[in-house]
């Protein structure tokens, strides 16, 4: 009988070692193969803005996963050259070449990739769009949201596949170049002991993980405030720090010295003890891999509920539902094309205001950003830009909100729960300027109102004055500098959509090139920089087209109809949604797999300790009680710190974001513990499989 036939013969009788390692290449090249097709396919490219912070996001958690993955398999190639070991082993001892071995050896390690791969690769399509198709079912579902495949992932995944293709070899050189036969043969039952573990290790592992945290997430935006200096993003590595507790907690409960202490307790556990420290390197390494798959698991949950969140509702008791502004001096809808609109569509309007403002020069305080020295410099601005100011009597004949401003004073129009940033502030503004009259006034600063509606039409804020000095700043202004605007709600708000689409498509059809500027466009930077002979970079007219899904984040003079953003936004948002919900689905199912591969080689690797046990006496109930508190072990702390880092990060991102935690953001991490506690039912029902797999294993 051949060598070749050796090894058929060997391969038949031990299918589930191949097996394991096959499907564990498989399931990490699916995984990651379908979500990078989804991620870079035109679909989701579209939506995403470029330097966002969720594609960042997304890059950061999916290399998360691609490591975790990598790890996963490397550790499942580790778990089949143990398995093979004493094959090889006895091989070598009969006088085997090595360099024939290693040609079998590649030989099969060659054909489970090419299969393994190439079967993730082909499923990673298939199971990209039913994920897809399954997630706008309950998201949002439009022409613009049609999946379509992008080539972009399939290289990646290909990529994916050589990385882990000559990692796996080099594991099986390092496996085969070694010399000595009896190290091979007892490679199977070579103990990974470590060194006795401090008791104060623990201790500083819990402190080193929020301080990592911490100090990596608080330090640029304490540098920010308090110096005015940005930080480079070497402060990242201070999760290093977080990295390195998690690792200390671990070790520190897979060391297990402490119960030396307690001779009663200490002799009642012994074995237990020692079985976790016969393997405490690498179930450390795999216990910390699953740590971070369970955070990009809970991270990404709660990215996912945020975006939801943040959507918002058709709640107008700070803002209108309809919002329109344009030059003065452009021939738009009126108020009689508005109503017949409604008419037409069956929608009942109320709360109809309509009045002019006027876009005034203003001087102000602001923070710049030096890029060559990384310092937020506060800067004084003479005759900067422009800003939109109405006087009360327009406000309340707007908003039906009626406010007075003392004569030479200035109240700024924010959001709701409006928190002042580093950039603009709302008492910045000290002075205003006509620019066709030349007449200048000083203003002081006397509070802030809050209207949605208003506030984000003008940057950095709109301005509303009192009635004397509006008529004695805006005399004699051009309709240039001119804006009218059109406020209403509707007494159906729910069913608008066809109203709002029909009025959006008539609006932008009366649109001339007074008003077809981008969003930053600004009059009077744009003469500032023609007197001196500069280009005005945010000068190029727009293509008015009511189709462009991107007009109305591009456009200057963009109407807000409430239903139409919501309706926009939560496109957009469901493609957020969907990546974090993939991630999600990705890193969950990978954690899962990794423990119960764990799980089960727990029974495969102590085998024999059970069978020693049981000639020993010990019953089944004992047996049964080791084997738990082995699995317990391996599923319950990493799933538990994991899952905490995660809930922590989301916290101090929370906060981090404005010092306060609003309504919002509290619900959102009151569902996030409820997920936690849904994931942690599901690692139990992970770990009932594998405690039901390890007793057949062991025969109990």
């Amino acid at each position: 009988m051949t060598l070749n036939k050796f090894f058929d013969k060997l391969r038949k009788k031990n299918r589930g070692q191949y097996r394991m390692l096959a499907f564990c290449i498989f399931l990490s090249v699916l995984l990651l193969t379908s979500f990078t097709v989804m991620y870079y396919g035109p679909t989701v490219q579209d939506f995403l803005p470029d330097g966002g912070d969720t594609r960042k996001m997304a890059s950061l958690l999916m290399a998360v996963t691609a490591v975790g993955c990598v790890i996963f398999t490397l550790y499942a190639s580790s778990l089949f050259f143990r398995y093979k070991s004493r094959e090889y082993g006895i091989f070598l001892a009969l006088g085997v070449e090595k360099k024939r071995l290693s040609r079998l050896l590649f030989r099969e390690l060659a054909l489970l990739m090419a299969g393994a791969s190439l079967a993730g690769l082909v499923a990673a399509a298939p199971a990209s769009w039913l994920l897809w198709k399954l997630f706008i079912l309950f998201l949002v579902s439009t022409e613009e949201m049609q999946f379509r495949f992008g080539i972009t992932g399939f290289l990646i995944g290909i990529g994916f596949i050589l990385l882990l293709a000559i990692l796996l070899a080099f594991a099986g050189r390092r496996f085969i170049k070694r010399s000595n036969i009896m190290d091979i043969l007892r490679t199977q039952h070579q103990p990974e002991m470590v060194n006795r573990i401090p008791a104060w290790t623990f201790a500083a592992g819990v402190v080193m993980i929020p301080l990592g945290l911490l100090i990596t997430m608080g330090l640029p935006k304490l540098s920010v405030y308090v110096f005015g200096q940005s930080l480079p993003s070497i402060v990242n590595l201070f999760y290093v720090v977080t990295l390195a507790g998690v690792y200390l907690v671990l070790l520190n409960i897979v060391g297990q010295t402490r119960g030396a202490k307690n001779r009663k307790k200490f002799y009642k556990n012994m074995v237990s003890v020692s079985l976790m420290r016969f393997s405490a390197r690498t179930t450390t390494r795999n216990m910390c891999v699953i740590v971070l798959l369970l955070f990009a698991t809970i991270f990404s949950g709660f990215y996912a509920m945020m975006y939801l969140n943040s959507l918002g509702s058709m709640d107008t008791k700070n803002g209108k539902e309809f919002v329109v502004h344009y030059p003065a001096g452009e021939e738009q809808i009126t108020k009689e094309d508005i109503y017949e609109t409604a008419e037409e569509y069956g929608i009942g309007l109320c709360d109809y205001g309509e009045t002019e403002g006027t876009d005034l020069v203003i001087s102000y305080k602001y923070t710049d950003y030096e890029e060559d020295s990384g310092r937020y410099v506060p800067v004084s601005k003479d005759k900067a830009k422009t800003a939109l100011f109405i006087s009360c009597s327009d406000y309340a004949a707007l908003t039906g909100r009626n406010v007075e401003v003392e004569p030479g004073t200035y109240r700024t129009v924010t959001p709701t729960d409006h928190v002042e940033n580093i950039w603009n502030f709302v008492d910045g503004l000290y002075g205003v300027y006509n620019p066709d009259t030349g007449a200048e006034k000083q203003l002081t600063f006397a509070g802030t109102l809050e209207y949605d509606s208003l506030a984000s039409i003008s940057e950095p804020y709109a301005y509303v004055i009192g009635d004397s000095d509006y008529a004695q700043m805006s005399e004699g202004a051009g309709a240039e500098w001119r804006e009218h605007l059109v406020m209403f709600n509707t007494t159906e708000p729910d069913s608008t959509y066809p109203f709002a689409k029909a009025l959006y498509a008539m609006y932008v059809e009366h649109a001339s090139d007074l008003s077809a500027h981008l969003n930053l466009y600004d009059r009077w930077e744009e003469q500032q920089a023609k007197s001196v002979g500069e280009e005005y970079m945010y000068g190029d007219l727009l293509k008015m087209d009511a189709d462009d899904t991107q007009l109305l984040n591009d456009w200057r003079y963009a109407p807000q109809f409430l239903i139409m953003i919501l309706q926009e936004r939560l496109q957009l948002i469901s493609v957020y949604v969907m990546l974090c919900l993939y991630i999600f689905i990705l890193s969950l199912a990978t954690a899962a797999v990794m423990s119960y591969v764990r799980g089960v080689s727990v029974s495969e690797d102590n085998k024999e300790v059970f069978l020693s046990l049981k000639k020993l006496g010990a019953d089944a109930q004992y047996q049964k009680r080791i084997l738990n508190s082995q699995l317990a072990k391996i599923f319950a702390y990493p799933g538990v710190l994991g899952l905490s880092i995660g809930i922590l990060f989301s916290v101090f991102m929370c906060w981090m974001n404005d010092g306060r935690f609003v309504s919002w953001e509290m619900q959102t991490l009151g569902l996030l513990l409820i997920v936690a506690v849904l994931v942690l039912v599901f690692l139990y029902a992970v770990y009932t499989a594998a405690r039901k797999k390890g007793e057949k294993i062991i025969g109990i």
